[in-house]
């Protein structure tokens, strides 16, 4: 299974699913799908489905479903919320890796101290359908957009929050008290002194990433890193 597609849910109907735009492109020009062929393909709502090509066209392959498996939901659930970072490839990178670490959603929110005002949410969907694909997820986090981190945090209600600062006493992190969980990585320069306040307010938890500065895409893995294989307790 080297290679899975995405479908939108829309176009699974009666026993098929149909690939479309990029999706199809890819499958029948670059790739060379014929018909008759097994592919597979992701709802990126949990289901992987094995299915053998019927017709394939400029822009759809077609292909009857032949088996399913479904993956639940996970029991812990990590949202990353991080600042927004000014250079668009590191940026995008951070994105990446986030789907990579398995972030359940990634929200990127404009801190005080971030330098970039205009966030493309599409291209930011495109880097982690990209990503979600290439690392063989069954779950497509969605690029949510917030103005502030009080946004972020009254989006999320409900979610406990973990802030990665520099200034934190505390040298690593442990174990999730509870199942979901938010994570926050401020943008270049950190967060402001009024955003850790106004976290502190809400009850978060504070990590330590190291003595070292990080860049903030550097700082987004590390966070993710950390809690990786880590349990709910």
């Amino acid at each position: 299974m080297d290679n899975v597609f995405y479908t939108h849910p829309g176009n699974i109907k009666g026993g098929r699913l149909e690939l479309v735009d990029q999706e199809a492109r890819h499958a029948a020009k670059v790739l060379r799908f014929n018909i008759g062929d097994k592919l597979f393909a992701s709802d990126g709502k949990g289901k992987l489905y094995t299915t053998q090509v019927t017709s394939i066209t400029k822009s759809s392959v077609i292909a009857d479903i032949q088996d399913s498996e479904t993956e639940p939901e996970p029991e812990i659930k990590k949202v990353l919320g991080f600042g927004a970072i000014k250079k668009r490839d590191r940026l995008e990178f951070a994105v990446e890796k986030a789907v990579e670490l398995d972030a359940w959603e990634i929200c990127v929110f404009n801190g005080d101290h971030s330098e970039r005002s205009k966030i493309n949410q599409d291209r930011l969907q495109s880097i982690a359908l990209s990503a979600f694909k290439q690392s063989k997820r069954r779950w497509l986090p969605e690029i949510i957009y917030k103005n502030s981190l009080r946004e972020v945090m009254d989006h999320y209600t409900g979610y406990h929050p973990i802030m990665a600062h520099v200034e934190s006493e505390v040298n690593k992190s442990s174990k999730l008290t509870t199942q979901n969980n938010l994570m926050l990585v401020g943008p270049e320069g950190g967060f402001s002194d009024r955003e850790v306040a106004f976290a502190k307010e809400k009850g978060a938890k504070f990590i330590s990433l190291g003595k070292n500065r990080l860049r903030a895409e550097t700082a987004v893995t590390a966070t993710l890193s950390q809690y990786l294989f880590t349990e709910y307790k």
